[in-house]
């Protein structure tokens, strides 16, 4: 039901949301599967190319899947960059036929597509001299694959990586001082215990992304620790048991609550929002 929601009218737009942004084709390259669990696709931006925030850290697009797949629009995280217009993303895998997962499915090499960006997402807090917690999920792989790519020197720390596929885990960039442990089990908030184990957040910043209510449940458990809101850089991507089409529509509804009241995408809070 939730995926009749047409995407053209959930996506949160607006001169505020869009600024900075362009819209833009890009050109299919190439089409791997370096691992059972995701699809990465290489692909060469038609325009925008000399824009420097593609080749940031943790860079978001949103894909315009087309009429085929019901107008709706989904967003990813740029895995690298060459800096001449190409870059790779990689597509997590999962059971159902979702408009991503059949978008996936039918791409082939020369394939364009509409999309919207580049949106830097959120990066590592400042560590000044702190330790940083890492939770992670699937989702979260390929935007910590392009935070590890231009780690902040001499920050060292913790990461617990939730995921059946060891290739995937493997393929993560080596960060001296940074350890990185594989979070193996079928337990729906495996990353949230791990979290909870750290009961003194002295000296600790926290960088974390994936399912929603376990990213919220992370985040509060540091707030709750005395951690300040600066300290604590967390994203959900995704909502167990909620179509992302869905997600986006209560996105759009609480920004413009946030527009009404005044107030600017500064003040919009993603994973405030209930799903």
């Amino acid at each position: 039901m939730a995926d009749e929601i047409r995407g053209a009218e959930t996506k949160l737009r607006g001169e505020d949301h869009d600024r900075g942004l362009h819209e833009v084709r890009a050109v299919v390259e190439a089409i791997e599967r370096p691992s059972f669990s995701i699809v990465r696709i290489r692909t060469r931006l038609a325009s925008s190319a000399e824009d420097p925030n593609w080749a940031q850290p943790n860079v978001a697009f949103r894909i315009h899947l087309g009429g085929d797949y019901g107008d709706v629009s989904r967003i990813y995280t740029v895995r690298d960059y060459d800096g001449a217009g190409g870059f790779t993303f990689d597509v997590v895998l999962h059971e159902g036929a979702s408009p991503m997962m059949r978008w996936t499915a039918a791409l082939r090499l020369g394939d364009s597509f509409e999309l919207t960006g580049p949106r830097p997402h959120i990066g590592i807090p400042e560590a000044a001299g702190r330790k940083v917690a890492l939770f992670v999920d699937e989702t979260g792989i390929p935007a910590l694959f392009s935070l590890l790519r231009q780690w902040p020197a001499g920050v060292a720390g913790k990461g617990w990586i939730a995921t059946k596929d060891a290739q995937v885990f493997a393929g993560l960039p080596h960060v001296d001082g940074l350890e990185l442990v594989r979070a193996e089990g079928d337990e729906p908030e495996m990353l949230l215990a791990y979290a909870q184990r750290i009961g003194d957040a002295t000296g600790w910043a926290v960088w974390g992304a994936g399912e929603r209510g376990e990213m919220r449940a992370i985040r509060q458990h540091f707030a709750a620790l005395g951690l300040a809101k600066q300290d604590i850089a967390i994203a959900g991507y995704w909502r167990r048991g909620v179509s992302t089409t869905e997600i986006d529509a209560r996105r759009k509804e609480d920004y413009e609550r946030v527009l009404a009241r005044g107030g600017t995408l500064a003040d919009y809070d993603d994973l405030a929002v209930e799903v």
